[in-house]
């Protein structure tokens, strides 16, 4: 196994899979081209962008699962990103579906990484709620600190962004507007004097 100087801890719902899609199907408004696939009886909106940037990610940092999903991303999720099935899941051994469980499962990982040298970058949609005790280890990449729920490529910092770009092979936009939403007003059939 290669080891790369970057390692990213990556979420799915609200970083892969866009929520505002998920709850908001038809009124969302998104410049880019958004997909529902089937995941574990479940629907997952993937913009199409996702898919380079998430095998840039592969190819290039050292890439964990850190998600609800636990190991069912590496089966449901990596074959619509066309990554492999055996990306290393961060996971507490238990079935909480709350992200609380995150924070310490993850910790001993991100002191061992970073004590290795490595950059290390969680990419989750933590709506601006943070662990100070992480800060001195890695770089938190808020999804959806604006009401984003998915992953834009200039969430990623700068340097991450241009690695991979250059050494990652990511070909997609490196800006998009944050998907929202239309405020249509549905009219229907009214009885008048009934």
């Amino acid at each position: 196994m290669i080891r790369h100087e970057n390692t990213i801890f990556l979420d799915v719902d609200g970083v892969i899979n866009s929520i505002t899609h998920l709850y908001n199907r038809e009124d969302t408004v998104f410049s880019e081209n958004t997909l529902p696939y089937p995941a574990n009886g479940y629907t997952v909106w993937i913009p199409d962008y996702m898919k380079s940037l998430v095998q840039a990610m592969e190819k290039s940092t050292n890439l964990y699962w850190l998600t609800t999903w636990r190991e069912n991303a590496n089966e449901f999720i990596s074959p619509i990103l066309g990554i492999s099935q055996g990306i290393p899941v961060i996971d507490d051994g238990s079935t909480k579906r709350y992200v609380d469980w995150k924070f310490p499962a993850s910790l001993p990982l991100a002191k061992e990484l970073h004590a290795e040298g490595q950059k290390i970058y969680w990419v989750e949609d933590f709506r601006n709620i943070t662990e100070h005790s992480h800060e001195p280890y890695l770089t938190y990449v808020d999804t959806d600190a604006r009401g984003e729920a998915v992953l834009l490529p200039q969430h990623l910092p700068e340097p991450l962004l241009t690695h991979l770009v250059e050494q990652g092979g990511y070909d997609g936009p490196t800006f998009v507007e944050a998907p929202t939403t239309a405020h249509v007003r549905r009219t229907g059939i009214r009885n008048i004097g009934v």
